[in-house]
């Protein structure tokens, strides 16, 4: 009897297992529809703005004028107080803050951020700033995918699976390159996924990439050269993918050099996105027409249609389009704007790659080699594989974006090597997760306990909080009476700052009577979110040396909802989770 018992458990175990997984790859399918769709509105939007800004930029047979060293500024300063007051998620290139939603957010993703990713990206990239669609689109798709599985009340293991999935669809969808999507949103975003999941995010994908096909016909993103190889093309290859590998580092440290330094700049935040539009504008106004400002598909095109009659001059102009194009993304998207670095990436790959096959054709006559923008395309392969950390998404999705699959080997090698020597030089790092590493997120080391514990577990909901007129005396009273070392404070309903013994201390007793709280509390508030992790947490207060973090609501920053400290970490952790 009980044998027949354990075999009925186990029917309907598989059974809720199939019904639960038909229900994921529906609303996979509704994310792919919401993706691809997101992806349209955000290319048309991005055109419309464009359009808006260099209409009268295109005159047959006429330079542009200086105006258009304006344009990138005007958009910068359009999108600095957006980003800075209703969305700090839409800074910079998107995808790090999807990988941190992943990581200690449990996969949930503010439901505005994807109606304001689109204003504030296709502002900068439709204003003529050097940045690529992919970050943001892929952060558009996420948000869908995240406020479906809000809505629906998904755990959070499959509200992070509808998450990767919107990331697909997006990235799929702008690209017509379906499989290039799905891979890029496992391999790149998710990290760690299993074969339960790759059927929904390649659903997401396919739908994605079918329901934008529809709104607009599909096109290559590049013309479609033949990948007519040669045995000595192949060789060149093992040369390529190492020197790629060391550009890539190159690019991912010169891009982070300039997004540190605009965090030390000191001018208001919502001014520095204009201020890394000079760069973009003065590039692209001396370059006009070759794809320095915008996604650069355009100046991509350019070149393969031109003629190279003499070496030298070629490689120079080559050599500087691609070191301008790393001059105006850094600036463009380390000051903050809004935007991807992928397609800037792709840019950058394919203006070294001509110039590799021009050396190639130059220097080793006697060999039957490819033509030079061929070597073009191995270029943006390899670059991207070796700053992404990303060998499988480049092998796949370039061929996908210029509709030819021929000759995959050339591909591999140089994406492969590309890959090992970046990896190498960047000790296992990448463009996306420097960044996170920068926030105390290691994406690549062995998860700890703490991590399945949520702050909103652990966390303290019944707050005493100061006032920002509160006397200093008043306060000190409070610190003694109730033996805390800090206090969030309010005003109005909203979180305006923090205070705490040590900024008491620096203000002698005399002065303490006549001292406010709000003289002294620090303004910048580092908060947590109750669905982030306890691990993450923690690792804020260490970072910063704080004993407390304001807990705040998910949709509104300003609301306190709890404060959690090191003690409530450690007692929520010796419980065994939640108290």
């Amino acid at each position: 009897m009980s044998r027949d018992l354990r075999a009925d458990d186990g029917l309907i175990k598989k059974i809720r297992d199939t019904y639960k997984w038909a229900y994921i790859d529906f609303l996979a399918i509704l994310i792919g529809i919401a993706g691809g769709a997101g992806a349209i509105v955000f290319r048309s939007v991005i055109e419309i703005i464009h359009g808006i800004f260099f209409s009268g930029a295109y005159q047959e047979g006429l330079s542009p004028g200086y105006y258009v060293i304006l344009y990138p500024i005007i958009g910068g300063l359009i999108v600095g107080p957006i980003v800075c007051i209703l969305a700090p998620e839409a800074k910079g290139h998107g995808v790090p803050q999807i990988i941190e939603s992943l990581q200690v957010g449990g996969g949930q993703i503010r439901k505005r951020v994807g109606f304001l990713l689109i204003l504030c990206s296709a502002v900068i990239i439709g204003s003529g700033g050097s940045a690529g669609r992919e970050g943001p689109i892929a952060q558009i798709g996420a948000s869908f995918g995240s406020l479906i599985g809000q809505i629906f009340r998904l755990g959070s293991r499959d509200l992070k699976l509808l998450t990767v999935c919107g990331v697909a669809a997006g990235v799929a969808g702008t690209f017509n390159a379906p499989m290039g999507g799905a891979i890029f949103s496992m391999e790149v975003v998710a990290r760690r996924f299993s074969p339960f999941d790759s059927v929904p995010i390649l659903l997401s994908a396919v739908v994605g990439t079918a329901v934008a096909g529809t709104l607009i016909t599909p096109t290559p993103a590049f013309a479609n050269p033949e990948f007519a190889f040669s045995t000595a093309d192949l060789a060149l290859c093992f040369v390529l993918g190492p020197i790629f590998g060391a550009i890539a580092f190159s690019w991912v440290r010169f891009f982070y050099l300039v997004e540190d330094s605009f965090e030390a700049l000191n001018i208001p935040k919502m001014l520095k996105p204009a201020a890394g539009g000079i760069v973009a504008g003065v590039g692209g106004y001396y370059l006009f027409g070759y794809g320095i400002m915008g996604v650069g598909y355009d100046g991509i095109t350019r070149i393969f249609e031109m003629e190279f009659p003499v070496f030298s001059d070629a490689v120079l102009l080559l050599i500087a389009l691609g070191l301008v194009k790393i001059l105006a993304t850094s600036f463009t998207v380390g000051s903050g704007g809004s935007g991807g670095i992928f397609a800037p990436s792709l840019y950058i790959g394919f203006m070294f790659g001509v110039a590799f096959g021009l050396f190639a054709d130059a220097f080793l006559p006697d060999l039957d080699t490819a033509s030079p923008t061929v070597y073009g395309l191995l270029g943006m392969a390899a670059l991207f594989a070796g700053a992404a950390r990303a060998p499988l998404t480049c092998i796949v999705m370039i061929p996908e974006m210029a509709s030819s699959y021929s000759r995959l080997p050339p591909i591999i090698i140089a994406c492969v090597l590309s890959y090992a020597t970046a990896q190498i030089l960047m000790k296992g790092m990448s463009i996306y997760s420097i960044k996170l590493m920068k926030k105390g997120i290691f994406i690549d080391q062995p998860q700890p306990v703490l991590k399945g514990i949520a702050v909103g577990e652990a966390m303290q909901p019944e707050v005493v909080v100061a006032r920002p007129e509160m006397p200093l005396r008043e306060l000190r009273e409070q610190i003694f009476r109730l033996n805390h070392n800090g206090f969030p404070v309010v005003k109005d309903g909203r979180l305006v700052g923090i205070v705490t013994f040590d900024d008491l201390r620096k203000i002698p007793i005399s002065e303490q009577d006549q001292t406010l709280v709000g003289d002294v509390a620090v303004r910048e508030v580092i908060t947590v979110r109750p669905d982030q992790s306890a691990k993450y947490a923690m690792d804020l207060m260490y970072e910063n040396k704080i004993g407390r973090l304001p807990v705040v609501n998910a949709d509104n920053p300003q609301k306190l909802v709890g404060i959690i400290t090191r003690t409530d970490v450690i007692r929520a952790y010796e419980m065994g989770g939640p108290r």
